[in-house]
Protein backbone atom coordinates (compact mmCIF):
# COMPACT_ATOMS: atom_id res chain seq x y z
CA UNK A 1 0.00 0.00 0.00
CA UNK A 2 1.36 3.49 -0.71
CA UNK A 3 1.79 5.72 1.99
CA UNK A 4 0.31 9.47 1.97
CA UNK A 5 3.95 11.00 0.69
CA UNK A 6 3.40 8.51 -2.22
CA UNK A 7 2.32 11.08 -5.35
CA UNK A 8 4.02 9.80 -8.22
CA UNK A 9 2.40 6.39 -10.25
CA UNK A 10 3.72 5.59 -13.41
CA UNK A 11 1.14 3.27 -14.07
CA UNK A 12 -1.79 6.06 -13.47
CA UNK A 13 -3.85 7.41 -16.31
CA UNK A 14 -2.82 11.27 -17.14
CA UNK A 15 -5.25 13.59 -17.77
CA UNK A 16 -3.32 16.68 -19.48
CA UNK A 17 -5.28 19.78 -20.24
CA UNK A 18 -4.33 21.81 -22.66
CA UNK A 19 -5.78 26.00 -23.42
CA UNK A 20 -6.22 27.14 -26.90
CA UNK A 21 -8.14 29.97 -28.65
CA UNK A 22 -11.04 26.57 -29.07
CA UNK A 23 -11.44 26.02 -25.32
CA UNK A 24 -9.81 23.11 -23.30
CA UNK A 25 -8.49 20.06 -24.66
CA UNK A 26 -8.88 17.43 -22.39
CA UNK A 27 -5.67 15.00 -23.62
CA UNK A 28 -5.83 11.38 -21.45
CA UNK A 29 -2.48 9.56 -22.11
CA UNK A 30 -0.55 6.69 -19.94
CA UNK A 31 2.96 7.65 -18.89
CA UNK A 32 5.75 6.60 -21.26
CA UNK A 33 7.65 3.72 -20.76
CA UNK A 34 11.74 4.13 -20.47
CA UNK A 35 12.18 2.78 -23.65
CA UNK A 36 10.13 5.55 -25.02
CA UNK A 37 11.79 8.42 -23.19
CA UNK A 38 15.32 7.09 -24.11
CA UNK A 39 13.92 6.99 -27.61
CA UNK A 40 12.67 10.14 -28.06
CA UNK A 41 15.70 11.73 -25.62
CA UNK A 42 17.95 9.53 -28.85
CA UNK A 43 16.05 10.90 -31.96
CA UNK A 44 16.33 14.57 -30.42
CA UNK A 45 19.33 15.64 -32.24
CA UNK A 46 20.49 18.62 -30.47
CA UNK A 47 22.54 21.11 -32.99
CA UNK A 48 24.78 23.81 -31.45
CA UNK A 49 25.88 26.53 -34.41
CA UNK A 50 29.06 28.59 -33.33
CA UNK A 51 28.30 32.08 -34.19
CA UNK A 52 31.38 33.43 -33.45
CA UNK A 53 32.41 36.03 -30.71
CA UNK A 54 31.68 33.00 -27.61
CA UNK A 55 28.20 33.01 -29.19
CA UNK A 56 26.33 29.80 -30.00
CA UNK A 57 22.51 28.47 -31.03
CA UNK A 58 21.35 25.99 -29.85
CA UNK A 59 18.14 24.13 -32.04
CA UNK A 60 16.60 20.90 -31.80
CA UNK A 61 14.95 20.05 -35.33
CA UNK A 62 11.75 18.72 -35.81
CA UNK A 63 11.30 18.84 -32.08
CA UNK A 64 7.60 19.05 -32.30
CA UNK A 65 7.31 15.69 -34.60
CA UNK A 66 9.29 13.46 -32.11
CA UNK A 67 6.88 14.81 -29.42
CA UNK A 68 3.82 13.94 -31.95
CA UNK A 69 5.01 10.47 -32.23
CA UNK A 70 5.20 9.82 -28.96
CA UNK A 71 2.03 11.39 -27.89
CA UNK A 72 0.70 9.10 -30.61
CA UNK A 73 2.22 5.88 -28.80
CA UNK A 74 1.06 6.62 -25.42
CA UNK A 75 -2.71 8.06 -25.64
CA UNK A 76 -5.81 6.42 -24.70
CA UNK A 77 -8.32 7.72 -26.30
CA UNK A 78 -7.52 9.41 -29.92
CA UNK A 79 -10.10 12.18 -29.31
CA UNK A 80 -9.64 15.04 -29.56
CA UNK A 81 -7.73 16.19 -32.22
CA UNK A 82 -4.01 17.59 -31.53
CA UNK A 83 -1.63 19.27 -34.20
CA UNK A 84 2.21 18.27 -33.37
CA UNK A 85 2.82 21.57 -31.33
CA UNK A 86 0.17 20.87 -29.06
CA UNK A 87 1.77 17.36 -28.70
CA UNK A 88 5.09 18.62 -27.50
CA UNK A 89 3.29 20.80 -24.83
CA UNK A 90 1.56 17.25 -23.42
CA UNK A 91 4.90 15.39 -23.69
CA UNK A 92 6.53 18.33 -22.22
CA UNK A 93 4.15 17.95 -19.08
CA UNK A 94 4.79 14.47 -19.22
CA UNK A 95 8.19 15.10 -18.52
CA UNK A 96 8.02 17.80 -16.04
CA UNK A 97 11.43 16.81 -13.58
CA UNK A 98 12.44 20.42 -12.04
CA UNK A 99 15.42 20.39 -9.36
CA UNK A 100 14.36 22.29 -5.78
CA UNK A 101 17.17 21.42 -3.68
CA UNK A 102 20.05 19.18 -3.19
CA UNK A 103 21.54 18.67 0.09
CA UNK A 104 24.54 17.12 1.12
CA UNK A 105 23.52 14.54 3.84
CA UNK A 106 26.49 12.73 4.94
CA UNK A 107 28.16 11.19 2.38
CA UNK A 108 24.98 11.15 0.08
CA UNK A 109 23.15 14.17 -1.80
CA UNK A 110 19.66 14.53 -1.11
CA UNK A 111 17.91 15.83 -4.01
CA UNK A 112 14.81 17.06 -4.31
CA UNK A 113 12.49 17.42 -7.35
CA UNK A 114 8.99 18.92 -8.83
CA UNK A 115 7.49 16.49 -11.01
CA UNK A 116 4.38 15.71 -12.58
CA UNK A 117 1.92 15.76 -9.49
CA UNK A 118 4.13 17.25 -6.56
CA UNK A 119 7.94 16.44 -5.18
CA UNK A 120 9.78 13.62 -4.90
CA UNK A 121 13.45 12.96 -3.19
CA UNK A 122 16.45 10.95 -4.12
CA UNK A 123 18.99 9.57 -1.85
CA UNK A 124 22.25 8.33 -3.97
CA UNK A 125 25.68 8.05 -2.49
CA UNK A 126 28.32 9.76 -3.40
CA UNK A 127 29.61 9.12 -6.90
CA UNK A 128 33.70 8.43 -7.63
CA UNK A 129 35.50 10.21 -10.42
CA UNK A 130 35.19 6.58 -12.12
CA UNK A 131 31.48 6.95 -11.92
CA UNK A 132 31.49 10.71 -13.17
CA UNK A 133 33.98 10.06 -15.45
CA UNK A 134 31.96 6.72 -16.84
CA UNK A 135 28.83 9.02 -17.14
CA UNK A 136 29.64 11.60 -18.82
CA UNK A 137 31.33 9.34 -21.94
CA UNK A 138 28.60 7.44 -22.09
CA UNK A 139 25.64 9.93 -21.80
CA UNK A 140 26.79 12.35 -24.62
CA UNK A 141 27.88 11.63 -28.21
CA UNK A 142 29.03 15.06 -30.11
CA UNK A 143 29.75 15.17 -33.43
CA UNK A 144 31.75 17.95 -35.64
CA UNK A 145 29.29 18.71 -38.75
CA UNK A 146 30.29 21.53 -41.70
CA UNK A 147 30.06 25.46 -40.85
CA UNK A 148 30.99 25.17 -37.66
CA UNK A 149 28.23 22.96 -36.25
CA UNK A 150 27.89 20.33 -33.86
CA UNK A 151 25.95 17.44 -33.07
CA UNK A 152 25.05 16.00 -29.77
CA UNK A 153 22.71 12.96 -28.95
CA UNK A 154 21.91 12.24 -25.86
CA UNK A 155 21.79 8.61 -24.09
CA UNK A 156 19.53 8.79 -20.78
CA UNK A 157 20.65 5.25 -20.27
CA UNK A 158 23.86 5.81 -18.95
CA UNK A 159 22.13 8.28 -16.26
CA UNK A 160 19.71 5.43 -15.69
CA UNK A 161 22.88 2.98 -14.76
CA UNK A 162 24.46 5.05 -12.63
CA UNK A 163 21.27 6.19 -10.77
CA UNK A 164 20.77 2.38 -10.05
CA UNK A 165 24.46 2.08 -8.78
CA UNK A 166 23.79 5.17 -6.25
CA UNK A 167 20.37 5.15 -5.15
CA UNK A 168 19.95 4.36 -1.76
CA UNK A 169 16.25 5.34 -1.01
CA UNK A 170 13.23 7.36 -2.79
CA UNK A 171 10.83 9.43 -1.49
CA UNK A 172 7.14 10.24 -2.99
CA UNK A 173 6.79 7.10 -5.55
CA UNK A 174 4.81 4.14 -6.00
CA UNK A 175 6.65 1.40 -8.19
CA UNK A 176 9.20 1.92 -10.06
CA UNK A 177 11.25 5.93 -10.63
CA UNK A 178 10.91 6.49 -14.68
CA UNK A 179 14.24 6.78 -16.09
CA UNK A 180 13.97 10.95 -16.70
CA UNK A 181 13.82 11.01 -13.10
CA UNK A 182 16.47 9.27 -12.75
CA UNK A 183 18.74 11.18 -15.35
CA UNK A 184 17.70 14.64 -13.55
CA UNK A 185 18.60 13.53 -10.06
CA UNK A 186 21.86 11.80 -11.47
CA UNK A 187 23.08 14.95 -13.18
CA UNK A 188 21.75 17.15 -9.83
CA UNK A 189 24.11 15.37 -7.66
CA UNK A 190 27.38 15.56 -9.58
CA UNK A 191 27.00 18.94 -10.70
CA UNK A 192 26.78 20.04 -6.47
CA UNK A 193 29.94 17.28 -6.30
CA UNK A 194 31.19 19.56 -9.07
CA UNK A 195 30.67 22.50 -6.87
CA UNK A 196 31.66 21.25 -3.36
CA UNK A 197 34.63 20.28 -5.58
CA UNK A 198 35.46 23.81 -6.56
CA UNK A 199 34.70 25.40 -3.24
CA UNK A 200 37.01 23.17 -1.55
CA UNK A 201 39.60 24.13 -4.07
CA UNK A 202 39.50 27.96 -3.86
CA UNK A 203 39.45 27.43 -0.20
CA UNK A 204 42.72 25.77 -0.29
CA UNK A 205 44.18 28.21 -3.21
Amino acid sequence: MPNDTSIFDATRPVAVQLRGPDGVKTIRVRFPSDDEWVERQHRRKVIVKNLGRQVSETLIPNNEDIDAALLAKVRTEEAPEVDAFEAQKVIEQLATCDVDDVVLAGDAFRVALRVLGGAVTHLLKMPSAKDVNTYRRGFARVLDLPYGRQELTINVRAAGDLWKKLVDATEGYVGEVPIIHQAVAVKAAIDALDGAFQEDRDANF
